[in-house]
């Protein structure tokens, strides 16, 4: 029987090692002799937004949310299935404010009776479930029992819950960053429609969502990426989201935004572009399976 504990650290368990740290789907083996494991298992990130270009209307893309996470004890399975990051959503070129199109979730992560949610891509209206950070307006439900976040969208506030949850803006130069908990959400930035822009960082947990032309939250596997050099005031890119197994990656000064670190971090969204084409969002980073005897 298996049963939802995180992390081992906190349980007093003596004697366990990590034994093995697994990126992709496919068999597993484990030594004749074991008969319980622990593991963490951890979905994809979503995939950052894409940014938008035009004279005034630019917008910076949403980061996408990090990746669920469950961990617990279980008795050993034969293989696993390791949740794909979400891609990075195409920029657009436009004069309606706001970022370009919106990134995809992440994939699911499963590993005998254990499953973890993928993280929301940016900007997308869809709940990750699960337990993925939000990428979007939606808040995600955690698998672990916990409270979501949630957006009061008339006031524009955000609500960090067990599941981060995206900040949320309106066509205004008022940005909210993603919320924390296990799995960070993704950053919202805003503009005014006049080239004005504010950004957002992603929210930090055990796996971080990416950022909106700022920088991504941290996770266990190190700090989120930094935003592309001109992040804040036109083009750069937002950082990936540090993930549960590595640090996630920096956006890029000309807008691409920054790919979410392995084991979940969700890409960074897209930059905003005043002169220059638009800019794609980072690629969330895949899930891991870590196993513990």
């Amino acid at each position: 029987m298996a049963t939802n504990q995180y992390p081992p650290q906190q349980l007093g368990i003596n004697g366990l090692t990590l034994q093995q740290t697994i990126t992709t789907s496919g068999a597993v083996t484990i030594p004749s002799g074991i008969t319980q494991v622990y593991v963490v298992l951890i979905g994809g990130g979503g995939g950052g937004q894409g940014g938008s270009s035009g004279s005034t209307s630019a917008g910076f893309g949403f980061g996408g949310g990090a990746g669920g996470v469950t961990a617990g004890f279980m008795p050993p399975a034969s293989s696993c299935v390791i949740g794909a990051g979400g891609a990075g959503g195409a920029g657009i070129n436009s004069t309606v404010s706001g970022g370009g199109y919106a990134g995809s979730n992440g994939g699911f992560s499963t590993y005998g009776p254990f499953a973890a949610g993928g993280g929301g891509g940016g900007g997308t209206s869809t709940a990750p479930i699960l337990g993925g950070g939000s990428g979007g307006v939606s808040p995600g439900v955690s698998y672990w029992g916990g409270p979501a976040g949630f957006t009061q969208s008339g006031t524009h506030i955000s609500f960090a819950g067990v599941a981060g949850v995206a900040g949320y803006s309106n066509a205004v130069p008022v940005a909210f960053p993603g919320g924390p908990g296990l799995s960070g959400g993704g950053g919202a930035a805003g503009t005014d429609g006049a080239g004005t822009w504010a950004v957002a960082a992603g929210g930090s947990g055990v796996v971080g969502g990416g950022g909106a032309g700022s920088s991504g939250g941290s996770g266990n596997g190190g700090a989120g990426g930094g935003a592309g050099s001109n992040g804040g005031s036109g083009n750069g890119g937002g950082g990936g989201g540090g993930g549960y197994v590595a640090a996630g990656n920096n956006g890029a000064g000309t807008g691409v935004g920054g790919a979410g670190g392995s084991g979940g971090g969700g890409g960074g969204g897209g930059g905003a572009n005043s002169s220059s084409s638009a800019s794609a969002g980072g690629a969330g980073g895949a899930g891991a399976l870590l196993i513990y005897y």
